[in-house]
């Protein structure tokens, strides 16, 4: 990672500040990265997005999965929001 990358990920996590879990929205279908923690530490899972659904699951958007584990520790939002349609077909493609 270059200074200048360091520096622009350094402004955005300024930005958009990791947030608790009891703070996610449920079921407005905003697009959020997570924070999850493992036995080795902290790590975000940057190139994946997730939603929580209504129920209070969180959903990767691509490839579609239910999250399990680990457990996502913070949330912060992505600012785009998907439509009911769009949800209902990623959980649909679990099955």
């Amino acid at each position: 990672m270059t200074i200048r990358e360091r520096q622009e990920r350094e402004a955005h996590d300024r930005e958009n500040p990791w947030r608790p879990m009891s703070s996610a929205p449920r079921g407005t279908g905003l697009i959020c990265d997570l924070l999850f923690d493992d036995m080795v530490g902290h790590f975000a899972a940057e190139v994946m997005q997730f939603f929580l659904d209504a129920d209070g699951d969180w959903y990767q958007i691509d490839p579609p999965k239910r999250v399990y584990s680990p457990n996502p520790i913070n949330w912060r939002p992505s600012y785009v929001r998907m439509t009911p349609e769009r949800r209902n077909l990623i959980k649909k493609r679990l099955a």
